[in-house]
């Protein structure tokens, strides 16, 4: 069973709180420029006018217009919004491959959410399974977070798009997971991004994932699917699965840019020894606290 550290979850929020989601030029564009939409609204900032149309609101119509012109026009104001995240956590059985693994996927979701709170955000954290299941109430502590254990044999790129999580529209949505899953990218990436303000996808890996120290005559068992491969583990093969690795990361991330999303690549130990996601930083998603 899945344990989440509590002195390094404690660790992680206290980083966190530094924190805030970028409000820059990456996500004005899609959120209006600042905490703003452009549809007909109650807010005291007036836009322009437009002809009437069939089905507006009458209440929005500018009598004195009508007086000047003789014909129906409605004023036209920014409606105010709240920014949202949707925060989506693959809960596959890889993701608990060793403890650090399993403690940096709770800490980077703590530091996320600390970070979007620090920025006025809304959010929603989705748990993928066999379905996705949204954490209830929203402010429930990790350490209380109900079946928050990463023991799903589950294709989680396949959950996503067979029975995707009903998320916000407008909203910024965030994808930890190692990836290590068989769905093509960019029917994910489409899934993520279809009505978002932004999509991010974060490989979180661990160390052996990338550099696993096994030599000789083995009997390999996956993790998620239970199959069995028997083979010899030498320089040669390790080579190749390093290559492999770099491949399946480097076509995720192609597929990103192709889709307008962001890639990140964070490895867990790492992430564990300070709690500042330096890739998030780099890629302007995480900015110090101002």
């Amino acid at each position: 069973m899945n344990r989440v550290d509590k002195k390094i979850l404690e660790s992680a929020e206290l980083s966190g709180q530094r924190f805030h989601l970028n409000l820059s030029s990456r996500f004005a564009g899609s959120q209006g420029g600042g905490k703003y939409g452009a549809k007909t609204g109650q807010s005291l900032e007036f836009v322009e006018h437009r002809e009437y149309q069939p089905g507006d609101d009458i209440r929005h119509v500018d009598w004195s217009a009508v007086a000047r012109s003789d014909k129906l026009a409605i004023k036209l104001f920014r409606e105010e919004i709240t920014p949202h995240l949707d925060l989506l956590l693959d809960l596959s059985t890889s993701m608990n491959i060793n403890k650090e693994k399993f403690n940096a996927l709770a800490s980077l979701a703590a530091i996320l959410i600390k970070a979007s709170n620090n920025s006025g955000y809304s959010n929603n954290t989705w748990l993928i399974k066999d379905l996705c299941r949204r954490v209830e109430p929203i402010n429930l502590p990790i350490d209380k977070w109900s079946d928050f254990e990463a023991n799903s044999s589950n294709n989680t790129g396949k959950t996503i798009c067979d029975f995707p999580p009903k998320l916000k529209n407008g909203a910024v949505r965030i994808l930890i997971s190692d990836l290590f899953w068989n769905q093509e990218p960019l029917g994910v990436l489409r899934r993520l991004a279809d009505g978002a303000a932004a999509v991010i996808v974060i490989q979180l890996v661990s160390y052996i994932d990338k550099n696993p120290e096994i030599y000789g005559n083995m009997r390999l068992i996956d993790v998620e699917s239970k199959e069995a491969l028997e083979l010899i583990c030498d320089e040669a093969l390790i080579e190749e699965y390093k290559t492999n690795f770099d491949k399946h990361s480097q076509y995720w991330k192609e597929c990103c840019t192709k889709s307008g999303a962001v890639f990140c690549f964070l490895e867990a130990e790492n992430l564990l020894k300070d709690f500042v996601p330096d890739e998030l930083i780099k890629n302007e998603i995480l900015v110090l606290g101002y």
